[in-house]
């Protein structure tokens, strides 16, 4: 399941080696980003300036990739430039199998380069190579030159947001796939690392210790997939397809936030858009699921924006246009930014304008304007200097409180915490900050239950019990960031013990993978309490804590109550 081995990458000294982590690395923290924050611990990275060469970047893929199921994820770590925290984000496509398959489990890049640079990773090791006639080209651009250059690699870079240490930048991986959150494009760029390129080196063959009971594994978990409606929905429509049911629910975000109903959902949901310009499915290596899309639009091929991309461009703006939301999601991967802090923050900047708070020249639903600030904001010029930075570091500038939609710095994604209250604490205490995906507690509102964690809704407008609910439910997800397995895998804690079990040779049970999960968690914590960002930051500001019309029915959680549960449950 391992290959047992990192590269280790100085960019300032030019050196690779090999570093080989302790078996019992492993054994308890599984892969990931549990053995990432292991590493990021030891370094002690959360004392580091984000854009210093001495943050580090470790990159890990998991046990399960190249062997099981929608396990092609693969996660960038390293402390975040723009929540001044931990950092991570993954992404999909090829380069985790690629990356496993050529013998290696992971990268640990340090250092800073004194010109632009890109690795190129085969079975051998890594080789760093020149990069100056990339720097300034768009992601879409570097793929495609770099593919030409190399052939039969999978690509991940950053785009000129990198470049320009946007502190949201994300990183493009494959043309489609981005690790979007927290900035590790930035990260980078700080780095004058502007791509990695992994070939199809495919000289490591994953070792099972059970083969034909961890065969038996995958089918059950690939008949799971095959019959799960969520997994179907995806697969016929993209994550858009929520779209029109989450403003049913009030779960959509209308208007930076301050409104319940946009009223024009079917038009910006990816039902409107596959109807009209689909063309063919999109999806990871080794995925069945496949919930990428690619549209044929005014001529040429563009890929399905995400149910976040919709509507953090869509309502939130109150743009009600999907063909204006195709062109944006295009030019924004192009760029390298993450849509969905992108979004908010040029949401406020809509909102501090029409309140005559502060004149940013954009007003809500100028599909135009944000096509032009999204430039301006990935070459820090205008406006996009001050945008850049991101809600939290735009609104200590301006002297306000409570007005930037973020927690821990990073921007709230778009499932609101008036439609689903276990959205309030999860989004106060995850890790990362405001972070809608690995928890996942809008699927858990809406029925989804864990049996053999306890784990079940009292209601979505109920604050008793959410506290326990959500921290077991946290627990749980860290285990899809260290196989790394996509979360919209309906994988139960049974089918994760018998990938494990069997694969590796250990006992992993449903209560042993838990308690991996808890301790990952609270490592990620204690990540945060080292670098300054603890309990104090388990807030949420007051511009989601407001009634609005609509699905929510004009309910708030009682985020206080939340906590207290919470605290109490994990004994802190």
């Amino acid at each position: 399941m391992y290959a047992g081995r990192i590269l280790r990458v100085d960019l300032f000294e030019g050196d690779v080696r090999e570093y080989k982590p302790d078996g019992k690395v492993y054994r308890e923290l599984i892969g990931g980003s549990g053995v990432a924050v292991k590493i990021h611990l030891d370094l002690e990275s959360h004392s580091k300036d984000p854009y210093s060469p001495e943050n580090p970047i470790v990159i890990m893929n998991g046990p399960l990739t190249a062997s099981a199921p929608s396990c092609s994820k693969i996660q960038f770590t390293a402390r975040s430039p723009l929540t001044m925290g931990w950092g991570e984000s993954n992404a999909g496509g090829k380069l985790a199998t690629y990356l496993k398959k050529a013998g290696w489990d992971g990268i640990i890049i340090e250092g800073k380069s004194k010109k632009p640079v890109y690795l190129h990773i085969d079975s051998n090791g890594a080789e760093i190579k020149k990069a100056d006639h990339l720097w300034g080209k768009t992601t879409y651009e570097t793929i495609e030159e770099i593919g030409e250059d190399e052939g039969g690699v999978s690509v991940a870079c950053i785009g000129p947001a990198g470049e320009n240490l946007v502190r949201y930048a994300c990183i493009i991986a494959d043309n489609s796939r981005a690790a979007g959150r927290t900035g590790m494009g930035a990260v980078f760029g700080s780095k004058m690392l502007k791509a990695i390129a992994v070939s199809k080196d495919f000289a490591f063959n994953p070792e099972i210790a059970d083969g034909e009971k961890f065969r038996e594994a995958v089918i059950e978990l690939s008949t799971r997939i095959r019959d799960n409606f969520t997994a179907n929905m995806f697969k016929e429509v993209g994550t858009g397809g929520y779209v029109e049911s989450a403003e049913m629910f009030g779960d959509l975000p209308v208007k930076y936030f301050t409104e319940g109903e946009f009223g024009k959902a079917d038009r910006i949901s990816s039902n409107y858009l596959i109807e009209r310009y689909f063309r063919r499915h999109d999806g990871c290596m080794g995925c069945s699921i496949k919930c990428g899309k690619v549209l044929e639009y005014s001529g040429n091929e563009y890929h399905l924006p995400e149910y976040e991309t919709l509507a953090s461009f869509g309502s939130l703006l109150l743009i009600d246009s999907g063909e204006s939301l195709i062109e944006i999601n295009h030019l924004a991967n192009s760029l390298g930014l993450d849509t969905i802090s992108c979004g908010v923050t040029i949401g406020m900047a809509m909102y501090l304008t029409e309140k005559n708070l502060a004149d940013f020249g954009i007003k809500f639903g100028d599909a135009e304007k944000v096509k032009e600030y999204l430039k301006l904001i990935a070459y820090r010029q205008g406006h996009g200097d001050l945008l850049a930075e991101g809600t939290m570091r735009i609104e200590r500038k301006l002297g306000m409180n409570g007005i930037a939609a973020h927690v821990r710095g990073l921007e709230i994604p778009m499932h609101d915490p008036r439609a689903f209250f276990s959205l309030a604490v999860a989004y106060a205490t995850n890790n990362r900050g405001a972070c809608h995906l690995p928890h996942q507690m809008y699927n858990v509102e809406m029925g989804l239950k864990i049996k053999e964690y306890g784990i079940a809704s009292t209601g979505r407008f109920e604050n008793s019990g959410k506290g326990e609910i959500t921290a077991k439910m946290q627990n749980f997800a860290e285990i899809f960031n260290c196989l790394v397995m996509c979360v919209f895998v309906p994988a139960k804690p049974t089918h994760i013990s018998s990938l494990l079990t069997f694969g590796t040779g250990l006992n992993y049970s449903p209560e042993k993978i838990y308690s991996i999960g808890e301790r990952i968690f609270n490592l990620k914590r204690e990540y945060n309490e080292l670098a300054g960002s603890g309990k104090e930051y388990d807030r949420l500001p007051e511009i989601v804590l407001q009634p609005v019309s609509g699905g929510t029915e004009g309910n708030v959680p009682d985020l206080e109550k939340q906590l207290q549960d919470y605290y109490t449950f994990r004994g802190w």
